[in-house]
């Protein structure tokens, strides 16, 4: 009777543990959610005040005139990748192009040559030196390969396009940190995701001579938007957090580019009140890896994709259809200045 007695003692008081270990997993599961939102969701910077755009210092309409012919001659010069010598070559005038756009800004082009299966290919550099922490260096970038049978309009003319405006904004600008803009060959397949990226080589080489790359920024695929509802796709359970409108530009890093992204999305405020979303997350998650930045997370640099988000807003992304009618340069015109005040903002600190 005794034993029975305490059996059943046992049990009652089994019970109330029971339930008080499940409430106290589901408040550290609920702690977690809240935790990993916080983290990877709520990462945009803060800032108030008058945007460059609307202080009439900027010409936005020049800005315009100038993305829509850099697009038309990219675009006009049709696929520009290694899928047959026609390709080829086209990527080798896209090249030339690149050098004498620079060149003609004033400035002075280093070009990182490699070679694979018998064929050369070229990264493009320009630099302006930082003037007290020089060796501190960021790094604003654009693919100038297309995929096989693509012009490459939006993936990635627009990138391209912007860079160019950047690059003749800053031209007077004396950073305190030293500045990289980069064209990156090599970057659409067959190369994608391989050490044969243009973006993979230079990463790589920086990496052994230990350069002291603070944060890697990569415009790709940047001129597409839309009002409509459901023009917005993202993975779950991102899509649950993000507009389905795809109206506004993304900053998405990795987990440990998450003070990067505040920094320059708060700096790109200061520039434009064009919408913008931040996010970071690991790197399996899809669409994370989907351009050059990548190859820098690889070395262990920070490093953030810019974009329209790709695939995930337009069809046409990747295809023979990405084409310069599709994007939209009013608002191309306001990210120009947005990322040109996300730089100044950027390359005007030191550690």
């Amino acid at each position: 009777m005794e034993n029975k007695n305490q059996h059943q003692q046992g049990k009652s008081n089994f019970i109330p543990t029971l339930l008080k270990i499940i409430f106290v997993l589901l408040l550290l599961l609920l702690g977690f959610g809240f935790f990993a939102y916080w983290y990877m969701v709520r990462c945009e910077g803060d800032w108030q005040g008058k945007p460059l755009e609307e202080q009439g210092s900027i010409d936005l309409e020049a800005i315009k005139k100038e993305l829509i012919s850099d697009v038309a001659f990219m675009q006009g010069l049709g696929p520009r990748n290694s899928e047959n010598q026609i390709a080829y070559e086209q990527l080798r005038k896209c090249k030339e192009w690149i050098i004498q756009k620079w060149q003609s800004q004033g400035y002075s082009v280093r070009c990182y040559e490699f070679s694979i299966g018998g064929r050369e290919y070229y990264n493009l550099e320009i630099e302006i030196p930082g003037t007290t922490a020089p060796s501190e260096i960021i790094i604003i970038s654009g693919q100038y390969d297309t995929l096989p049978d693509s012009p490459g309009a939006n993936n990635n003319g627009s990138g391209m396009a912007v860079l160019f405006q950047l690059s003749k904004l800053l031209r007077n600008y004396h950073p305190k940190r030293t500045l990289r803009l980069i064209a990156f060959v090599n970057e659409e397949d067959p190369f994608f995701g391989t050490e044969m990226m243009g973006s993979y080589i230079y990463a790589k080489r920086a990496f052994e001579q230990k350069e002291d790359i603070k944060v890697m920024l990569s415009l790709d695929a940047i001129g597409i938007y839309k009002d409509s509802a459901g023009t917005q796709r993202l993975p779950f359970p991102f899509s649950l957090f993000y507009p389905d409108r795809g109206n506004f530009l993304a900053f998405i890093g990795n987990l440990t580019s998450r003070t990067y992204v505040k920094e320059v999305t708060a700096g790109f405020k200061k520039g434009s009140s064009f919408p913008i979303e931040a996010g970071v997350a690991p790197e399996w998650v899809e669409g994370v890896t989907w351009s050059d930045h990548s190859s820098f997370w690889k070395f262990g640099y920070p490093g953030m994709q810019i974009t329209d988000t790709g695939a995930y807003r337009s069809a046409s992304h990747t295809t023979k259809e990405d084409t310069m009618e599709k994007i939209n340069f009013d608002a191309l015109s306001r990210i120009t200045v947005g990322m040109y005040s996300a730089i100044v903002d950027l390359t005007g600190k030191e550690n």
